[in-house]
């Protein structure tokens, strides 16, 4: 059986290490104190034969008290009388003990040595609580301090989510609400079931719940994309955000939606679309006013003939009024058609053939003399389709084919071409034999108030206007130049789309 190990340093009695051994206990002798600073392998108390210390101070007493984590240490003295007082007074006031060897003889040492064993398993008992008791109280410590971080992260993030006028709603992985701020109870003030704790599907309106739906079904793609997507609410138009979130180890937790009103930017885009169409119709107006004016006096002489004459035959009276009623459909259908075009009209979403627009635009350019020498060449599949708002569809290819016709300066071609550029998305070139653009000044197209033409002629917000309006169509636009050669390129999405990636929108 083994109780212990002992370290015995100068002990020569070799009877009493033998029963040490018998009594259960393992010894690792050594000859000096000196070689007990060796011993790499752990003990529970140290015997040392007090004649070893010639001296003794704090110094040695602390060195050899701390030599072993604190073990036990006692000295074995063999002549009682060689004790010096000031060494007796020492060791008493220390905390190791004296052994004699006239304890051997009578047996009691081992008691004494057994009392020094448990004594020094308590005090590594006692040690270990005491560590267990410090590592408990800095645990407590760090999680104290753990939650008044957290709670200075809620605060932080409340005042944060209280701050931001923009309607914010975060759903778990599930879609069920966890988080919503007052503007979105404005926003969904209509709603009868409690916000929180409520699934996005008995929340939001379709369009919004769709995007939801997206992000959710890209909620593990590696680089799952923002959602943006329009919607109006009674008079109140939004502009909303979808996001995947994610937590501290990059994986998805939930799901975080922006709502932003933007009724009055609407409102203010819509006066801008309105006035750039008004600066076009001021360009038109001269070739629209000599468009009429034939077929004015056509009817104006009919009618005249028709009071000089005595005798109307009805055969005679039958073409002047046929030729009466198609010079005045004309002259309607020119008016409808500027009418049409300058009307404030509500945007309606839908499919459109992309041909027929074209023809559309075609024609309120025809009445202006900056066509006159201009050739159009078309070549484009009259069954392609896009989905969006076909009065601003017109309102972009009429300012691109307007844009081309002043760049040939009313001398050259002009070439439109369609293709089915994806299963998604229809494509429209419009091309112009004009002398080109220099890098520097195509960089700068898109941009409001750039314009090359003289002072008077344009409001440098043509195409700018034209490329917000591509951007809110979920397409793209770009611009190709050459010396003698500009293409404008507009991709427009070829089936209806809940959300568009504003990544793609990015001018090239």
């Amino acid at each position: 059986m083994h109780i212990g190990t002992i370290v015995t340093a100068g002990i020569e009695n070799k009877a009493f290490t033998r029963s040490l051994e018998e009594h259960g206990y393992s010894l690792i002798s050594v000859d000096d104190i000196d070689a007990v600073l060796n011993i790499t392998v752990p003990f529970d108390i140290m015997l040392i034969r007090g004649e070893l210390l010639k001296e003794i101070n704090h110094a040695v007493l602390e060195h050899l008290y701390f030599v072993n984590n604190s073990t036990p240490v006692a000295l074995l003295f063999t002549d009682t009388t060689s004790i010096p007082a000031t060494l007796i007074k020492k060791l008493q006031n220390s905390s190791l003990d004296i052994l004699y060897d006239f304890e051997i003889e009578h047996e009691t040492i081992y008691q004494r040595i057994d009392r020094f064993f448990i004594n020094a398993k308590l005090n590594d008992h006692l040690t270990t609580l005491q560590e267990k008791f410090l590592m408990q109280k800095s645990l407590e410590k760090e999680i104290s301090l753990r939650e008044q971080i957290l709670n200075h992260e809620r605060e932080v993030n409340a005042n944060i989510i209280a701050s931001i006028t923009a309607g914010l709603i975060i759903f778990d992985i599930n879609g069920s609400t966890i988080v919503a701020n007052e503007p979105v109870k404005q926003v969904l003030k209509n709603v009868s079931t409690d916000i929180i704790g409520s699934s996005y599907k008995a929340l939001l309106p379709q369009e919004m719940s769709e995007l939801v739906e997206n992000v959710m079904h890209e909620m593990n793609a590696e680089d799952t994309r923002p959602y943006v997507k329009k919607c109006k609410i009674a008079d109140t138009y939004y502009e909303v955000y979808c996001y995947r979130m994610l937590n501290y180890h990059n994986q998805p937790n939930g799901i975080l939606m922006l709502i932003n009103d933007i009724t009055e930017q609407e409102s203010m885009n819509v006066l801008l679309y309105r006035s750039e169409k008004l600066a076009t119709v001021g360009t038109m107006l001269s070739g629209i006013a000599h468009e009429l004016r034939n077929p004015l006096a056509i009817i104006s002489a009919r009618i005249q003939r028709a009071l000089t004459k005595k005798t109307y035959e009805p055969e005679w009276l039958k073409k002047s009024f046929t030729s009466i009623q198609t010079q005045a459909s004309r002259c309607a259908s020119i008016v409808n058609s500027l009418l049409n075009f300058t009307r404030n009209t509500a945007t309606n979403a839908g499919y459109h053939k992309i041909a027929e627009i074209l023809d559309e635009t075609l024609t309120y350019v025809d009445y202006q003399n900056t066509f006159d020498n201009i050739s159009v060449e078309k070549e484009y599949d009259k069954d392609l389709m896009a989905y969006g708002d076909r009065s601003r569809f017109v309102q972009i290819f009429l300012n691109l084919i307007t844009n081309a016709a002043d760049a040939m300066e009313g001398n050259g071609t002009l070439t439109i071409r369609t293709s089915l550029e994806s299963p998604y998305s229809t494509r429209i070139e419009i091309n112009d034999s004009g002398p080109g653009m220099s890098e520097k000044i195509r960089a700068k197209i898109f941009d409001p108030f750039f314009t090359t033409k003289e002072p008077g002629k344009g409001t440098g917000l043509g195409l700018a206007i034209v490329y917000k309006i591509v951007q809110e169509s979920n397409g793209r636009i770009w611009c190709q130049s050459h010396p003698g050669d500009t293409s404008f390129f507009v991709e427009l999405p070829s089936e209806k789309e809940r959300s568009y990636d504003s990544k793609n929108i990015a001018r090239r």
